[in-house]
């Protein structure tokens, strides 16, 4: 039995892939804009601080506080986009060394097991976002800031990063070029 083709002879359950792959990616890319953005505001926040200090004026109440806030942000945000940039620490030299159905195992192996390391460090953050939510949680301080944002910054970025896992380890196994096959022939 073959699969569903479409107008062009590709596979749906291929294009459907494709689909899904696009929309995490879209997802890394948005939420990494949203990381530069905090990465700015903290730029911004403590040069403006500094300038006020050395003017001899009051400084911004609360700068500890929006700094850490935004670095929950800045760094969670940013994991997606990490993985499908492919600039996450990797030691490949083993698994480049394999060929054939012996990479695809372990790649796939590989990709997934992480994937599910994160999708577990997303559920632990779900239940901390949802007590956040639940309680009012706020961060102790000259300020008092909500903790949802940073909480949930740690929640999509986890779910994003096991998403982009999948979605690059599919891509290896199905776009890594074929051996050569050894022929009798000149060899």
């Amino acid at each position: 039995m073959t699969e569903p083709t479409n107008t062009s002879g590709r596979t749906l359950a291929g294009a459907v892939g494709r689909g899904f792959a696009a929309t995490v990616h879209a997802c890394s890319r948005a939420l990494a804009v949203v990381s530069i953005v905090g990465m700015v505001f903290i730029m911004l926040l403590i040069v403006y601080n500094v300038v006020l200090r050395e003017l001899g004026k009051q400084e911004v109440t609360g700068t500890v506080e929006y700094v850490e806030l935004a670095m929950a942000l800045t760094a969670f945000f940013a994991l997606g986009e990490a993985e499908r940039r492919r600039q996450h620490v990797s030691m490949t030299s083993f698994v480049d060394r394999l060929k054939g159905r012996a990479y695809r195992i372990v790649r796939l192996a590989g990709g997934f097991g992480a994937a599910f390391v994160a999708v577990l460090l997303a559920w632990a953050s779900w239940t901390v976002l949802s007590a956040a939510l639940e309680t009012g949680e706020y961060k102790l301080g000259l300020v008092h800031l909500p903790m949802w944002p940073a909480r949930l910054a740690v929640f999509a970025g986890f779910l994003v990063l096991a998403l982009e896992q999948i979605v690059t380890a599919v891509e290896d196994v199905r776009d890594r070029p074929k051996e050569p096959e050894l022929s009798g022939a000149g060899v």
